[in-house]
């Protein structure tokens, strides 16, 4: 077999030479050009252009290669083809043709332009067919007539500049083409083109008609790259020529202008040719005797040399790098395992891998089942992926390695050269000379990040030099150039006998003619601060810091000062000056040099290197969402548990955890911060630890000026500069291992898919042939989508995958139980209908596709099909499964499936790949895997979007080739039923290209492949493709049969390689004991298959070692895959079909997975019934009915009904069964189709009787799911607060261990906070029309208020809702008052009412509260404005006393006093005085009615001041602020009974706190404003409403005598009140004292007129929810005192108080003191 295939390679290179063999024919079209006439110029263009074109498509290479196509555009190929003119434009010899004729018996024209007819039988087209003679002289012109594809490609591409260039001669060669070019039946192949049909039946013919067109000649292609192609447009002309030369006579023929067909080049775009693979590109990988996969690989595949040690060196970096390195995160747990277990025995045996691969061109699946024994057990079939993928990474490597290690030897030579110029002179301060340390360096260079950090090293010292240093080389290598040319040529002279010295004259001066102008190659120009630093001369000075940066790199890396510092003797000022000169200041060339150093050190590479392990082991990951993210990340989101992260070491990020994170970045709902600071070996800062390995341990004062230059410079080096990098480069890498991670779960998913056996039949009939299941698997498939309007098809799939029948189903998805006749009749109809279906085709099995839950009914009723079918027919019980449809989805969508069957419905093309993915999985995806790369559409994981679409496809295509060479193919079925042609690609050693050209042969030829060697024999494949594909290439040789006379081997049948075809005879032989004379290996072999437990007695041990001991090798594990193959012929190694579990079933059905729908997972559900438990008889026996005294009514025990006159009615309301029972829960689905339940218990947290008290049929309410149920398809929920909040973590998605709680609940508490005061701030437009109202905010109203005049209004909208508005005044400048108005009788949320409230008091328009209420307090402020003692001091009371002892100590015998408009109090003045040495400040409020000042009214300014200045000793009333003190901020606290009954007393003087009242203690009867200062009111009390307005307001400034007594505690008070109530007759029910700890301010009380009524009417039903709501229709902005709340306003039993009298016609006397309930 070696010979052979040795023979067949030499041959393959005897043809591929004999291809390019050279030619002339562009210098005789040019002859031809200048001699043709003017005249014909146009008509030959045309003819020209044609023909040129057309021969574009001429390919001359062996027949393996038909297929092939060329693509003129491609720009590199082009520059190949005109390199390839250059260097082939020889003749061939003469001796060369007289060994051709020789050789092939026949004469062959020595003008190999002229095609020669005395050969040829003019008389007939198909005699010379069967002529041996003939056939070799058409091989001899293909070989050396024709020309190579590569000279044609090249007369095309340069048509245009020759316009003319054919004569006659030329033309009489070109005419006879069809009669000389025959087919490979030996017929013309005029005669062919004269059958050829335009219609297809091919399938892949047909499939190019449908994507070039109808109008495209699909021959076109089939034509280019075979020896017998000619244009057919010539067809006619040619006959016209060749009738006039059988006349006799030849004419001269016509210039006919025929219209010009373009070419496919012209005709279709570059992209189409690529996709389909036709350009000169795939022409040149189908050619070339490498595995495909290895010639597109982006490193291509290199031999090593004899007597390297790179394969050595490269096993060992790989298994460092790939199998001992740990990556940086831990995001594949199952490969840490791996690693561990892999031992330096594995460095040996990925040494042989890569021998294999590299030396050899085997390919991994090549090597993982016939070379086992030097790889196994270490490395498996992905393993050796690995080495595959990592020997790229190798070779990329190694070459920049190269590269680099060439540029610095030359700088080292340029450096020396410069030196040696003045060898005496000293080496220059700047030149940093490279020394051998820096050569080991590179050459021990591991990784990318290490070559790119001694790059950048090399450009920081050297990129200044290097355009000289090129001009040098550049001398230099065309002086040896021209020295070696002078050298040849005096040796030639001196060998004819010429005088030496004029040849190299002649050398020397042609070397000056053909000298060219050569650019420099341009870099670019350094211009940054250090290059400025650089050329100032500072870097002497750098070097004075003590340490290089090679010797502060080894101390980093071995953490202690291995190199002390050398320490200057002066100041760095000192040493700096020397280098100050006209760049500055010492100072500043300090400053540069610490920066100089800072960048040297940055570029060192074993700096990087040290700063680089640091990062990745130590480096941690903090993650704060952005406010975009707090919103958007719940807990159903992939990175809720990540959401806030505190300092995570990236080496415990799992998994995709860190894409996951990136994208949440990218979308801005994330911010990842990776640490800028990283912990020390022994301290808590690294940086801190570098610092103290650059300095000296002294403390004088310039050891220590030194020292703080040196850790300034580490500083720069750190943070500005080497960490920033570092930490995108980390970012980078985890990343990409992150994306690794996601790309092994695809590949794992598609393994699951495809590892799967095809289905074997359970259906077993003895009797009846036609249930036999030998000649292929009968599917009968189902498929439907989930909606009545579509209809569901069945199909049944045949055993090779064609469609047999299909019958539409429009009724399955009906009930047979629907309550519509008609729907029942349709449905038994389908039943009907499939039924006979199912008996006339009697599938094997019976498959349903899983769109939903459906499918279990469908399932059902098909089932029920069966059974009658069992019973009637005595049918077998054929087995019915359901199965995951989303591969079927895919391909009912995709081309191919579309292209497949063009007319059936979606629906039904996915039950036909449902069906045939039952017969072979494996076969059926691959259909996917054509150019369109629709099995990209599968999908695999829910990041893979995130992968690159190149990484991907070549993960999924590497799983394809692992089990397409597991499973093998036959190529003979691939063809013959047009499925499995995509297999073909993945086989060892072929591709996309390779296997269009097997495929594409074997159609053409209408042929078999009988046997493995006529691959080498037809196919034309070479050696080393056959090695890797021949065993994975199957042929069914019992199918073969006595349809061929050529030798059939039964090994072609199995997994035995034909290189081991003779062990197996042997074993054969061996087995069977036959003698040496009489044994026939062949016959052996066929007669061990049928008797394979024979094999077991060899002692195959025993072969290997004679095998071994012969030079083949290690053999032991191939001898036993021999023998197990031979026991079974390709036995198929997949897992055998098994149905899916209840689990597997449930995710197929629901379409959800464990990673999205778990317990705990919060869903939306729709309540769509209530559950109830119906009472049994014992139960019912002992019922207790209750009869509601108020209704008279009785109500059942069990199901509340509560409407029965009579106790009789109860039990026959028992009897009749009517009662539905207790109710137990609530029916939901959720949004998945799922049903669920929701039990009575988990329906709230208050107790819940009757479920509709809750809940509604049709409502969608929030749940959580408690418990999965996947054999009911059902899920228990909770709709309980406390589930839903989750405040205990029980059912939330676990946190990650270094999840930040502490931000979050920082950053909860924000948001509460921020959400509060927006909706304080929100303001509800209004349509009002006054000159006074504005539909602005708060601050926009104080901003107007600043250039308005003192006592303007602005009316503005009301954060407190729709129904209050706000009005605005000035009091002073800077000081503005807002009081709150509240509106009744609203028509709708933006129009006024009809009557506006202040508190107690009503105004019918907004004209009417101006001119009440708004501008006697506006003149009353204006008057304390314009007394003499008013100073604008903002009411601060420092200042006013401040001021007062200024005035004090000026005029000691006075009391002085002051007034300001207090700020912080809006509408009320600030009145301090000095009576002695301690300052007094009291408050005097502004109201409509006058001024208030310590409870009393006073109705002028100068009452008030009489007033004050007669009583000012006198102590201040109980309730009068006269100091910041706490018992006066509360309002319960340090008061007196008097506080409640006095009309003084609800004013609000007295419940006014100060500016800085204590918690809880909330600014209780007066308005809401947006500055948190509480404005005054005026009480319905002070300010009675008259009937009318005609009369005008009289203010009240005297005391009022109250005729009560002052009960001394706050019991007395409440029972005054209750006694005063009661003499009205106010109905109300008694009350508890605790009830009526605070006074009830005044604006809360409403008004009993006749719109307010209902408050009586209420009183009797009053609980705390009522309570609640009255209180905060009328007070929303109302804070609680400390310990009360909702608690305290459910304790009271009924309702506001009320008077018998209107506010409008109130007296004094009627100022009753209302108790607030809180």
């Amino acid at each position: 077999m070696a010979d052979f295939l040795e023979s067949e390679a030499e041959e393959s290179e005897l043809e591929s030479e004999d291809d390019e063999q050279p030619t002339e024919r562009k210098k005789l079209k040019r002859k031809a050009a200048v001699q043709s006439d003017d005249e014909d110029e146009e008509e030959e263009d045309d003819e020209e252009r044609l023909r040129e074109e057309l021969k574009d498509l001429i390919d001359d290479a062996p027949i393996e290669e038909s297929g092939s196509d060329g693509e003129d555009s491609d720009a590199s190929l082009r520059k190949k083809r005109k390199k390839s003119d250059d260097e082939l434009d020889d003749r061939l010899e003469d001796e060369d043709y007289d060994l051709i004729e020789e050789n092939l018996g026949v004469k062959v024209a020595r003008n190999k332009f002229k095609r020669l007819r005395r050969l040829e039988d003019d008389d007939s087209d198909n005699e010379g067919a069967d002529d041996p003679e003939l056939e070799r002289e058409v091989i001899a012109e293909k070989l050396f007539v024709g020309g190579s594809d590569e000279e044609d490609e090249n007369r095309s591409e340069s048509a245009a500049p020759r316009e003319v260039e054919y004569d006659d001669e030329n033309e009489d060669m070109e005419s006879d083409a069809d009669d000389f070019i025959v087919d490979d039946d030996g017929r013309p192949i005029a005669e062919r083109k004269k059958k050829r049909k335009p219609i297809f039946t091919d399938a892949s013919l047909q499939e190019g008609q449908d994507i070039f067109g109808v109008d495209f000649d699909y021959d076109e292609f089939e034509k280019y790259g075979d020896e017998d192609y000619e244009d057919e447009e010539e067809e006619d002309l040619d006959e016209y020529i060749e009738d006039e030369e059988e006349g006799g006579g030849k004419r001269p023929k016509g210039k006919a202008k025929r219209p010009s067909k373009k070419s496919i080049f012209e005709i279709y775009e570059p992209s189409e040719l690529k996709r389909s693979h036709f350009t000169d590109l795939d022409n040149e990988i189908r050619k070339t005797d490498v595995p495909e996969r290895m010639q597109i690989r982006e490193v291509p595949i290199t031999p090593v040399e004899e007597g390297s040690t790179e394969l050595e060196d490269e096993a060992e970096w790989i298994y460092k790098q790939a199998f001992l390195k740990p990556p940086v995160s831990k995001a594949d747990s199952q490969e840490a395992r791996e690693r561990s277990r892999r031992g330096t025995s594995t460095i040996t045996k990925i040494r042989q891998a890569l021998d294999f691969m590299r030396n050899q061109t085997l390919e991994v699946p090549f090597i993982a089942f016939y070379r086992k024994e030097y790889v196994q057990p270490e490395l498996s079939i992905n393993d050796l992926w690995k080495v595959y993928k990592y020997d790229a990474k190798w070779c990329q490597l190694k070459q920049r390695k190269e590269n680099l290690l060439k540029l610095l030897e030359n700088m080292r030579e340029y450096q020396l050269d410069k030196v040696m110029q003045n060898p005496d002179a000293p080496i220059p301060e700047s030149m940093r000379l490279i020394k051998d340390e820096d050569i080991e360096r590179l050459k021990n260079v591991q990784t990318p990040e290490e070559l790119r950090d001694v790059h950048t090293h090399f450009l920081l010292y050297y990129s200044t030099e290097l355009p000289e240093m090129q001009r040098l080389q550049r001398i230099k290598e065309k002086k040896k150039e021209l020295d070696e040319k002078k050298k040849l040529a005096r040796e030639e002279a001196e060998k004819n006998g010429v005088d030496p010295e004029e040849a190299v004259a002649e050398v020397e001066a042609r070397a000056l003619q053909e000298e060219e102008v050569v650019t420099d190659v341009k870099y670019a120009v350094r211009s940054g601060p250090y290059e400025l630093c650089r050329k100032a001369g500072i870097e002497p000075l750098v070097k004075k810091f003590g340490l290089t940066p090679e010797q502060f790199a080894e101390n980093v890396r071995d953490n202690y000062q291995r190199h002390e510092v050398e320490q200057q003797p002066i100041p760095p000022l000192e040493a700096a000056a020397a280098y100050a000169g006209a760049t500055g200041s010492a100072a500043e060339v300090v400053r540069r040099a610490v920066y100089m150093c800072g960048v040297q050190l940055a570029r060192e590479p074993g700096l990087r290197g040290a700063l680089r392990d640091a990062l990745r082991e130590r480096a941690t990951l903090s993650v704060r969402p952005t406010p975009r993210g707090l919103k958007d990340i719940d807990e159903n989101h992939p990175c809720y548990s990540l959401k806030y992260l505190k300092k995570k070491p990236v080496r415990d990020l799992t998994g995709d955890q860190f894409l996951k994170l990136t994208m949440a970045a990218e979308d801005k709902l994330l911010e990842l911060n990776i640490s800028e600071q990283i912990e020390g070996n022994t301290s808590p800062s690294y940086l801190e630890e570098l610092k103290q390995l650059y300095q000296k341990d002294e403390f004088a004062s310039t050891v220590q000026a030194w020292n703080e230059l040196r850790a300034e410079a580490v500083t720069i080096a750190l943070n500005k500069i080497v960490m920033p990098e570092l930490r995108r480069e980390l970012n980078a890498v985890l990343l990409q291992e992150s994306k690794e991670y996601v790309l092994k779960c695809c590949r794992r998913r598609l393994y699951d898919w495809l590892k799967v056996a095809p289905y074997e039949s359970r259906v077993s009939d003895d009797d009846d042939e036609d249930w036999d299941a030998s000649n292929g698997l009968r599917v009968l498939s189902i498929a439907y989508v989930p909606d009545r309007q579509h209809s569901a098809f069945a199909c049944v799939v045949g055993g090779g995958g064609e469609v047999a029948d299909h019958l539409r189903l429009p009724h399955l998805l009906y009930r047979r139980n629907a309550w519509d006749a008609l729907e029942r009749r349709n449905k038994e109809a389908d039943m009907t209908a499939l039924r006979r279906f199912i008996l006339h085709k009697k599938p094997h099995v019976i498959v349903i596709g899983g769109e939903s839950r459906e499918a279990l009914n469908i399932k059902a009723d098909v089932a029920d099909c069966v059974q009658q079918l069992v019973e009637d027919e005595q049918f077998p019980r054929i087995p019915i499964e359901i199965a995951d449809n989303h591969i079927s989805k895919i391909y009912s969508n995709s081309i191919r499936g579309r292209h497949d069957f063009r007319e059936y419905p979606e629906v039904l093309r996915q039950a036909i790949c449902q069906g045939r993915l039952l017969q072979d999985p494996l076969m059926e995806i691959s259909q996917l895997c054509g150019p369109d790369e629709e099995i990209l559409c599968l999908r695999y994981h829910p990041l893979q979007d995130q992968i690159a679409k190149e990484d991907l496809l070549e993960g999924v295509e590497l799983e394809f080739v692992n089990r397409v060479n597991e499973v093998g193919v036959d190529m003979n079925e691939a063809i013959l039923t047009g499925r499995g042609t995509e297999l073909l690609q993945f086989v060892c050693g072929l591709g996309p290209r390779k296997a269009q050209a097997l495929i594409k042969l074997f159609k053409q030829t209408n042929q078999k492949l009988e046997n493995r060697t006529q691959l080498v024999t037809v196919c034309h494949m070479g050696p080393k493709v056959f090695i890797n594909c021949s065993g994975f290439i199957k042929i069914d040789t019992s199918s073969l049969g006595d349809s061929t006379e050529a030798y059939i081997e039964v090994l072609d049948g199995s997994r035995v390689h034909p290189e081991t075809y003779e062990w197996a005879r042997k074993m054969a032989v061996d087995a069977l004991e036959y003698e040496d004379e009489d044994a026939n290996p062949a016959g052996a072999v066929e007669e061990i298959l049928e008797a394979p437990e024979r094999l077991k007695d060899l002692d195959l041990d025993a072969f290997a070692e004679e095998l071994e001991r012969q030079g083949f090798g290690n053999k032991c594990i191939t001898l036993y895959d021999i023998r197990a193959e031979l026991n079974s012929r390709y036995k198929d190694l997949r897992v055998p079909y098994r149905s899916p579990t209840p689990e597997e079933l449930f995710d197929i059905l629901t379409k959800e997975s464990p990673e999205i729908f778990y317990v705990g997972k919060m869903v939306l559900a729709t309540v769509f019934g209530i559950t109830h438990r119906k009472p049994q008889r014992e139960m019912l026996d002992q019922a207790n009915p209750v009869r509601n005294d108020e209704t008279g009514l009785w109500e059942c025990p069990f199901c509340h009904k509560n409407d029965f006159p009579e106790l009789s009615e109860v039990w026959n309301h028992f009897d009749a069964g009517a009662c539905p029972g207790q109710a137990t829960g609530v029916r939901v689905r959720l949004d998945n189709g799922l049903s669920g339940y929701i039990h009575i218990k988990n329906l709230s947290d208050r107790h819940v009787a009757d479920p509709t008290e809750r809940v509604r049929l049709g409502q969608t309410v929030h749940c959580r799911v408690l418990k999965i149920d996947v054999e009911r398809f059902s899920v228990d929920c909770s709709s309980k607060s406390s589930d839903l909040l989750d405040k205990n973590k029980e059912w939330r998605p676990q946190k990650d261990p270094y999840y930040d709680q502490e931000s979050e609940d920082k950053d909860v508490r924000k948001d509460t906070e921020a959400k509060q005061t927006k909706e304080r701030m929100q303001y509800v437009k209004r349509v009002i029309v006054h000159p006074a109202f504005h539909n602005i905010s708060f601050a926009e109203a104080e901003k107007l208020m600043e250039n308005m005049a003192q006592g303007e209004v602005i009316v503005r909208p009301s954060s407190k809702g729709s129904d209050h508005l706000t009005v605005t005044w000035k009091v002073a400048d800077g000081i503005c008052q807002h009081i709150d108005v509240r509106e009744e009788g609203k028509e709708n949320a933006f129009s006024l009412g009809r009557s506006l409230w202040i508190q107690g008091s009503e105004f019918e328009d907004l004209d009417e509260i101006i001119a009440r209420h708004v501008t006697p307090m506006a003149g009353h402020a204006r008057d304390l404005i314009a007394y003499k003692y008013y100073k604008p001091l903002g009411g601060m009371r420092d200042k006013a006393e401040e001021l007062l002892k200024e005035e004090k100590a000026k005029n000691p015998n006075k009391i002085h006093y002051v007034i300001s408009a207090a700020k912080n109090h809006p509408g009320r003045f600030l009145l301090s005085y000095l009576p002695r040495s301690r300052c007094t400040h009291e408050y005097i409020s502004v109201m409509p009615d006058g001024y208030k000042f310590r409870q009393r009214m006073f109705d002028s300014l100068g009452g008030l001041l009489k007033w004050f200045k007669e009583h000012f000793r006198d102590p201040p009333p109980s309730g009068t602020p006269v100091q910041r003190t706490p018992a006066l901020r509360t309002p319960h606290g340090g008061m007196t009974s008097a506080m409640y009954h006095t009309p003084a007393a609800h004013t609000p003087a007295f419940h006014t706190p100060a500016h800085t009242p204590g918690p809880g203690a909330g600014y209780i009867n007066t308005p809401y404003t947006p500055s948190a200062q509480t404005p005054y009111m005026t009480p319905f009390a002070t300010t009675p409403r008259q009937p009318d307005f005609l009369a005008p307001i009289v203010p009240r400034h005297k005391p009022v005598q109250i005729p009560y007594t002052e009960p001394s505690d706050w019991q007395k008070a409440a029972e005054d009140w209750v006694r005063h109530r009661t003499l009205r007759d106010t109905p109300s029910t008694p009350r508890s004292s605790d009830a009526m700890s605070t006074p009830r301010p005044a604006s809360r009380t409403p008004r009993q007129d006749t719109r307010s009524g209902r408050h009586e009417s209420r009183s009797g039903r009053h609980d705390g929810r009522h309570e609640s709501r009255h209180e905060s229709r009328h007070d929303p902005n109302r804070t609680p005192r400390p310990g009360s709340g909702r608690s305290s306003r459910a304790q009271s039993v009924r309702s506001t108080p009320h008077t018998n009298t209107s506010p409008r016609s109130m007296s004094l006397g009627d100022a009753t003191p209302l108790y607030d309930e809180n």
